[in-house]
């Protein structure tokens, strides 16, 4: 897969200010109403992006090999057997929006899900607020700093949560319950991407993970339920679920295979661990010297400190080298206890 995906290049290591930081682009906002029909929901976000979508869907086709595109369009075609609702029908949707082949849809959205390399972080700082921080890096970073948005989900009138995504994308990879809980996804580098998109495809049990978040999302009211559902639910591929919630001590990360959860390894204040990163390997385990992002991670967060902990440091945090790299679309700043502190940012690096 690394080769495939043409991982980060290697950077020096860095550690940054947010003023010498380079983050660059705007970060439309967008309503998505939950309100009105699913195939509705989406056209005003892929429309004002649809030449650029367009272009990203026929360059992600082109990484898949030809005798699975039959199997893609297969599902496109008896999507309502394969995908569950609201999602087929949002699908359904975009494809009318961008006028395109609703398999190249279901493709890209499969594509996202199961190939993006990432750091995530959870924290709590000396006042017992959480906060959680995410590098989301992909081989096709430069098409996708494009398409980055911030989408509120709302329902009369009200945000039952958010995410920063792609147009054309309707799962959510970095989303945040107000005044609940954060999800983050990290991709775990376990099996071929192949492998996993046919799994996705003839498993109707499995879930891609980005759906699973969003049903998490939209249906549990707190930190443990949403562990409890992430950590029980069959998915995909095997993936990292990084959470953070509203109160001290709730932050966490999942390690989970396809039909398993291997390992919930929660924040422990009280002994020290105020904080964990997460990268695409199991924490337990020693990152490949050549993509360790890690321990760079590890010793910014050391060198920040406990009492200093808030969105510019943070930033900066997310902004030392490789934890930013090539690869690094966006950034992203959460505390679901205070929701309106979500920010983020489209990165260029090096």
């Amino acid at each position: 897969m690394k080769q495939l995906l043409g991982l980060f290049l290697a950077c020096g290591i860095l550690f940054l200010t947010l003023e010498t930081v380079d983050a660059q682009g705007v970060i439309n906002n967008y309503e998505v109403s939950l309100d009105v029909p699913p195939e509705l929901r989406w056209t005003k976000v892929v429309e004002d992006y649809k030449e650029i979508v367009q272009f990203a869907h026929s360059v992600i086709r082109s990484y898949v090999p030809e005798d699975l595109i039959p199997l893609v369009e297969e599902i496109g075609a008896d999507i309502d057997n394969y995908i569950k609702q609201p999602y087929a029908a949002e699908m359904r949707g975009i494809a009318r929006a961008l006028n395109c082949s609703l398999g190249d849809v279901v493709l890209v959205n499969l594509i996202y899900d199961i190939s993006a390399f990432c750091t995530s972080i959870v924290s709590q700082d000396d006042h017992g607020q959480i906060w959680h921080s995410r590098n989301l890096d992909y081989d096709f970073g430069g098409m996708l700093r494009n398409i980055t948005v911030h989408v509120d989900f709302v329902s009369e009138g009200q945000t039952v949560y958010s995410a920063i995504t792609y147009a054309g994308y309707i799962g959510i990879l970095s989303g945040q319950r107000p005044k609940a809980f954060s999800i983050t996804v990290d991709e775990r580098d376990q099996g071929s991407i192949f492998e996993n998109i046919l799994v996705a495809i003839l498993d109707k049990k499995a879930v891609p993970m980005s759906f699973l978040v969003r049903d998490t999302l939209a249906n549990e009211p707190d930190f443990e339920s949403a562990i409890n559902h992430l950590s029980k639910t069959d998915t995909v591929a095997s993936v990292y679920f990084i959470i953070a919630g509203v109160n001290p001590g709730e932050g966490a990360v999942i390690t989970k295979e396809r039909l398993a959860t291997i390992d919930i390894w929660r924040l422990d204040p009280a002994n020290g661990r105020w904080f964990e990163v997460e990268t695409n390997y199991d924490h337990w385990t020693t990152p490949p010297p050549d993509d360790d992002r890690r321990d760079p991670a590890n010793k910014a967060m050391t060198r920040l400190g406990q009492s200093n902990i808030n969105k510019p440091s943070l930033f900066a945090v997310m902004s030392v080298r490789p934890v930013l790299n090539n690869h690094t679309t966006y950034t992203v700043i959460m505390s679901p206890a205070q929701p309106q502190l979500m920010q983020a940012w489209i990165r260029n690096c090096c």
